[in-house]
Parts: C-alpha cells; sequence; structure tokens
C-alpha cells in the first residue's frame, strides 16, 4: 500500500467512526429539525467536530498526500461556513432557522468540494464532519 492510500485509510477510519456518532446525537443527521433540538444537539455535536478535526490533524500528510489533505481541509471549511451560518440563523430565531436549513438542504450537496471529497477518495462518511 502506498503513503497516499495510508493516509486516505487512516481519515477513512475516523470518518468512519464519526459517521454513527453524528447520527446517535443529531437523533438521525437530518439538518431539519426543530430550533430548541439543534440548540439541545449543539454542544454535543461540536465537540464531535472538534474532536474529529484534533484526530485528523494527527494523521501524519505525506507530501505525496498534500493535495488529498488540501482537499479535505477545502470540505472542512466549507462545512464550516454552514455551521456558522446555520448557527447565526438559529439565533436570529426560528423564521431564519428555517430558511437557512432549507437553503442548505437545496444546495449543500452540489458545492464542488463534497464532489472533490469523493473524487479524492474519501469515504462519504467524511461528509459528517
Amino acid at each position: 500500500m502506498g503513503v497516499v492510500q495510508a493516509y486516505l485509510d487512516a481519515v477513512n477510519t475516523l470518518c468512519d467512526a464519526l459517521l454513527p456518532k453524528v447520527i446517535e446525537v443529531t437523533k438521525g443527521g437530518s439538518l431539519d429539525i426543530p430550533l430548541k433540538d439543534f440548540f439541545a444537539q449543539l454542544p454535543a455535536h461540536a465537540k464531535l467536530r472538534s474532536d474529529f478535526d484534533r484526530d485528523v490533524a494527527l494523521v501524519s500528510v505525506p507530501p505525496t498526500a498534500e493535495a488529498k489533505a488540501n482537499v479535505l481541509k477545502a470540505y472542512v471549511r466549507f462545512a464550516n461556513e454552514l455551521d456558522a451560518k446555520r448557527l447565526a440563523a438559529a439565533r436570529a430565531g426560528p423564521a431564519a432557522y428555517a430558511k437557512e436549513i432549507h437553503a442548505q438542504l437545496q444546495t449543500a450537496a452540489g458545492d464542488p468540494s463534497v464532489a472533490a471529497l469523493t473524487a479524492a477518495g474519501f469515504h462519504d462518511s467524511c461528509e459528517a464532519r
């Protein structure tokens, strides 16, 4: 196995472990949940994201895997932007929250960072981040 594949395997193992935890914390993984549930889940969900980011940072990135690591970093930036928008909308109230959730459900999956993640060899479970 090459070093690039070893890097992908290490990150994919973390992603595969993250997904069921996110599904459990978010009670199914749907974004379309009541505002009170969003706030109730937020601390545990934020900890999962933080722990994952810490664990990924510990994975050695060989020079030949830097392009793959950059794809993952771009996706995480995208996911962080979505999280920040969702939180800001939630703080603005139910109408803003509902509007943001609807927008994210309509557009997020089509973001180029999602396709790049898959094309780079990362498991779909990495989208749990």
